[in-house]
């Protein structure tokens, strides 16, 4: 375990509520068979405490009597159940990618940017170099125009 177990004075003080919630906080982690209790021993409280303390987080409830005392009660609406830090997660996560997808837009849009630039740049100047022919006579093909190859007739 890499937890920190938090410490109390004597058995008859009482844990914090951000105590509380750091012991929750790795209870959540415990997966295999036993591994509840055993971290239930390690902190120094009953197995039931634990789970009682689970159930009060997830009503939105979990208080401690020092905090009470001291003055330091968390209010309700800073409380975040587990479903909430799930969605938390998850939003995190969706944002995240939404970001990436943004700049990946951004450096595409720039691209396409400089590409017209470019493309427009060499239209300019293809333009600029055309050689302009000028028609013999307006309307009449050029088929149709006599050829002189001797200019003294």
């Amino acid at each position: 375990m890499d937890f920190v177990i938090p410490t109390r004075l004597s058995n008859r003080h009482h844990f914090t509520t951000a105590q509380k919630l750091a012991v929750l906080d790795e209870y959540d982690k415990c997966l295999e068979h036993g591994s509840k209790s055993e971290l239930a021993r390690a902190v120094g409280i009953g197995s039931r405490t634990l789970s009682g303390w689970f159930n009060d987080r997830e009503a939105g409830i979990l208080s401690s009597r020092s905090d009470s005392i001291k003055g330091n009660d968390v209010p309700e609406y800073q409380r975040m159940t587990v479903s909430d830090k799930k969605l938390l997660k998850q939003l995190q996560k969706e944002n995240d990618a939404l970001r990436a997808k943004l700049a990946k837009s951004e450096a595409a849009v720039d691209i396409l940017g400089k590409a017209s630039a470019l493309l427009a740049a060499m239209a300019e100047s293809a333009t600029a170099t055309d050689p302009v022919m000028e028609e013999l006579e307006p309307g009449r093909p050029a088929w149709l125009t006599p050829k002189h190859s001797d200019p003294s007739l």
